[in-house]
C-alpha cells in the first residue's frame, strides 16, 4: 500500500465520501486558480489533505479545529484534513484580525487554532458529541455562535442542494463566496467532495472581472449574493453569457430590479436560494422566475420538510439540522402561495405601537423596497422619551425627499419612518447580510440626536434570499 493511501481509522463519513469522489475522478481536473490559471487534480488535492493530517493530526480526534484560510486547494486540503483525522473542522471569516484570531476561536469553542506552522493548542474542550463542521452564525442578531453538524447532516445537505440543481461533475463553478460560510458548504463545497463538482476560485476579485472569468473558462454555475449581482447588472453593456445554466442568489434580498437587469443584460434567470445556517438549504427556485415575479423562493428541497405555524414562522424538519435536532424554528414569516411554494413576509419581531397604531416594521421594509430604483432596505424602530418611531435606510439612486415623497403618496403619515437615510449601498458582510452596527454609525452620524443604542430596539433584515414583503391594505396601490 502506497504511503498516501495510509487509512484513517477515525476519519468521519464525509473522508469516506470525499475517498469515492478522488479515486473516481483521480487525474481530473479539480480546483482552478483564476489568478494564476493553473489546476489541481482530484488525486493532488487528495494526496496534500492526507499528508497534513498524518504531519498535524495524528491525536486530534474529536477535537475542533479553527481555520482562516483564503479560497483556493489550501482551504479544501485543511477541511480534509480535518475530517480525515476524525476532528471538526470549524472555517473562520478571513475578516478576522490575525491578533484576534486565537481569542475568537478559543470562545467558539475550538481546542486548536490551525496556523502557517501547524497547530496552536488554545486549550481542552469537553465534548459530548463527535461533530464534523462547526459553522459559525453569521451574527447578524447576536454575537456569533458555533453550530455543530455531523458528518451525516452535512452530505444531506450537500446532495439534497446538488440535486435541486442538478449538479454534476460535467459542471464547473465559479466559487467566489467564502468557503466557509454556510451557502457556499452547502452550494459549492459539498457538490465538490460528494460529486467532483469543479471549481474556479479566486482569493480576491473586482465585479467587473466576473463576466469575462465566466465567458473564458465557459463556467456553468455561479452562486453569489444579492449585492455582486446587483453590482453585475450595472456594468455596462449588454453581453449573454452562453454557457451559464444556473445562476444562483441566496444570503439577503433580492429585488426583483435586479433579477430583471440581470436577464435583460446576460440572459440569464437568477434562481433564489433559502436557507439558514442552522438548517442548510430550505427552498429553491427552480424555473428561476420566482425572481423576477416577485413571488417565492420557491418549494422545498427534496427530504426538507416546512411547516409554517400558525404564529407565521417557518419550521424546518429533516436530517440536515445542526445538534442532532429533528426540527427547527427559525425567525423568518412566511405563507404558502397558490403554487405551493414559500413567501417570505420578514421576521417574527416584536410589533411596536407608533400612534395609539401597531406595525411592523417588516411592512414598513416591504413599502419601501418596491418603490421604484428601491434596491433594498432596512427599517428598525427605535424608543425615546416613552414613544416609538420608525427609522430607515434605503439602497436607491434616487434622492431621499423623492422617495418620501413617493411613500406618502400611499401609506398613512404613521408609516413613514421619522429619520430616512437615502444611501448608494448598504453596508453589508461577506456574506451579503446588511452589518447592523456599521449602519447604527451612519445614522449617528446623519442623526445626532438618536438615543442610546441600550434605549433602541434593533430589527435586522431578513437572512431571505427574496423579498421580505407583507401583504397590507396599502399594498396593492404601490407604482
Amino acid at each position: 500500500m502506497q504511503a498516501n493511501q495510509v487509512p484513517f481509522p477515525n476519519a468521519t463519513l464525509l473522508w469516506r465520501s470525499w475517498e469515492c469522489t478522488a479515486t473516481r475522478f483521480a487525474e481530473e481536473p479539480a480546483l482552478l486558480s483564476l489568478e494564476s490559471g493553473q489546476w489541481i487534480c482530484f488525486r493532488d488535492i487528495d494526496s496534500a489533505a492526507r499528508a497534513l493530517a498524518r504531519e498535524h493530526l495524528a491525536r486530534v480526534r474529536g477535537a475542533w479545529i479553527a481555520f482562516s484560510q483564503a479560497n483556493g486547494p489550501e482551504w479544501i486540503q485543511i477541511f480534509l484534513a480535518c475530517q480525515a483525522a476524525g476532528a471538526a473542522a470549524m472555517p473562520l471569516d478571513t475578516t478576522i484580525p490575525a491578533e484576534n484570531l486565537a481569542s475568537t476561536a478559543h470562545r467558539l469553542g475550538a481546542s486548536f487554532l490551525w496556523t502557517s506552522s501547524g497547530l496552536n493548542f488554545l486549550g481542552s474542550q469537553r465534548r459530548r458529541s463527535r461533530p464534523a463542521v462547526i459553522k459559525v452564525s453569521s451574527g447578524s442578531r447576536r454575537e456569533c455562535a458555533p453550530l455543530p453538524f455531523s458528518a451525516e447532516a452535512m452530505i444531506e445537505d450537500g446532495q439534497n442542494t446538488a440535486t435541486a440543481m442538478e449538479m454534476s461533475e460535467k459542471d464547473l463553478a465559479l466559487a467566489l463566496l467564502p468557503f466557509g460560510h454556510s451557502y457556499a458548504l452547502g452550494s459549492l463545497i459539498l457538490p465538490f467532495l460528494l460529486r467532483g463538482l469543479r471549481l474556479a476560485s479566486a482569493k480576491e476579485f473586482l465585479v467587473s472581472q466576473i463576466p469575462n472569468w465566466i465567458r473564458n473558462h465557459a463556467i456553468t454555475f455561479f452562486p453569489s449574493i444579492p449585492d455582486i449581482w446587483r453590482a453585475l447588472g450595472q456594468l455596462p453593456g449588454e453581453s449573454p453569457l452562453p454557457s451559464l445554466r444556473l445562476a444562483v442568489s441566496a444570503g439577503a434580498v433580492l429585488s426583483a430590479e435586479t433579477a430583471k437587469c440581470i436577464y435583460d443584460r446576460f440572459s440569464v434567470k437568477i434562481h433564489s436560494l433559502y436557507g439558514s445556517s442552522e438548517t442548510g438549504s430550505i427552498s429553491y427556485d427552480g424555473s428561476g422566475d420566482a425572481s423576477l415575479e416577485e413571488r417565492s423562493v420557491g418549494r422545498p428541497l427534496p427530504r426538507v420538510s416546512v411547516t409554517i405555524r400558525r404564529s407565521g414562522r417557518v419550521s424546518v424538519a429533516g436530517r440536515a439540522l445542526y445538534g442532532l435536532r429533528k426540527q427547527i424554528t427559525l425567525p423568518d414569516l412566511a405563507e404558502w402561495n397558490e403554487l405551493g411554494e414559500i413567501r417570505l413576509l420578514g421576521r417574527a419581531d416584536p410589533v411596536v405601537t407608533i400612534g395609539g397604531r401597531k406595525i411592523h416594521p417588516a411592512e414598513v421594509e416591504a413599502l419601501l423596497r418596491r418603490l421604484p430604483s428601491v434596491t433594498d432596505a432596512h427599517v428598525r424602530s427605535v424608543r425615546s422619551q416613552s414613544r416609538n418611531y420608525l427609522i430607515a435606510a434605503v439602497e436607491s439612486r434616487r434622492d431621499a425627499a423623492g422617495l418620501l415623497r413617493l411613500l406618502a403618496d400611499f401609506v398613512p403619515s404613521w408609516k413613514i419612518p421619522r429619520l430616512f437615510l437615502c444611501l448608494p449601498r448598504l453596508p453589508r458582510n461577506g456574506r451579503g447580510k446588511v452589518e447592523e452596527k456599521a449602519l447604527q454609525e451612519l445614522f449617528r452620524y446623519a442623526y445626532p440626536q438618536l438615543p442610546s443604542e441600550e434605549a433602541s430596539r434593533t430589527r435586522p433584515l431578513a437572512t431571505s434570499s427574496s423579498d421580505s414583503r407583507i401583504q397590507t391594505a396599502n399594498s396593492a396601490n404601490l407604482p
